[in-house]
Order: C-alpha cells, then structure tokens, then sequence
C-alpha cells in the first residue's frame, strides 16, 4: 500500500507542476456569446426531461405502473431526438454515423412499440 500511496502522491505533484502555467491563464466568459437556437432547443428539451422524472417521481404511488413507464420512455424519446439534434451535423460528414443513429432510432422505437403491444398481450393472458 505505500507503494501505491507514493505513486499516486508523485502523480498528483506531475500533474501539478505540468498543468500550473494553464490554471493560471484567465478563463473566457462562459455567457459571453449569445445562445444558438440549438443551444436553445438543447435547453428546452433537458428541461423537459428534468419535469418528466420529477413528475414521475412525485407521482410514484398514486398513478399507475403504466403511466410511469410511459413517462420514463418520454424522457428517453426526448433524450434521443435531441442527441439527433446535437450530433445532426456530424451525421451528414459520416454515414457510419448515420446508419447506426438510424439503427438506435429503430431500436427506441421497437422499444416504445413493445411497452404499448406487452401490455396489451399481457391484460389478454390473464383474462
């Protein structure tokens, strides 16, 4: 254990004495610039996904199972479309890219359709 102790202590003084010079520099001004409209459109839709949990949270116990797992995938469909939003122009440079955010966006959506046919064959079975 001291071995490891004095190479982490060792580390941190590396670490230290190499990344002094750049803590020092003055830090730009984060709300310099004016918000973009995807900044915007990024804000509104993690908002949504904050109001969406805390709904589901302060909702627990007095509303169904299926309402909670309806809010919960609302967040994930707000979640993905807007990761679209975000990397949407990198999806243009690189159809790699492309084909596998094609490929998650099915998945999100097979996903979404097996809550509502699951349901659905599972009242049937216990009737």
């Amino acid at each position: 254990m001291p071995i490891a102790r004095t190479v982490a202590g060792l580390l941190f003084v590396l670490a230290l004495l190499c990344c002094g010079p750049v803590l020092a520099q003055e830090l730009p001004k984060p709300l310099s610039d004016p918000v973009t409209g995807r900044e915007a459109f990024l804000a509104v839709v993690i908002v949504a996904m904050m109001f969406g949990g805390l709904v589901s949270f302060f909702l627990f116990g007095r509303v169904s199972e299926k309402t909670h797992v309806a809010l919960a995938l609302l967040s994930v469909l707000a979640g993905g479309f807007s990761l679209l939003v975000l990397f949407g122009s990198f999806l243009y440079e690189n159809p790699v890219a492309a084909i596998f955010v094609l490929l998650l966006l099915i998945g999100m959506f097979k996903l979404m359709s097996l809550f509502e046919s699951g349901r659905a064959g599972r009242k049937q079975s216990k009737e």
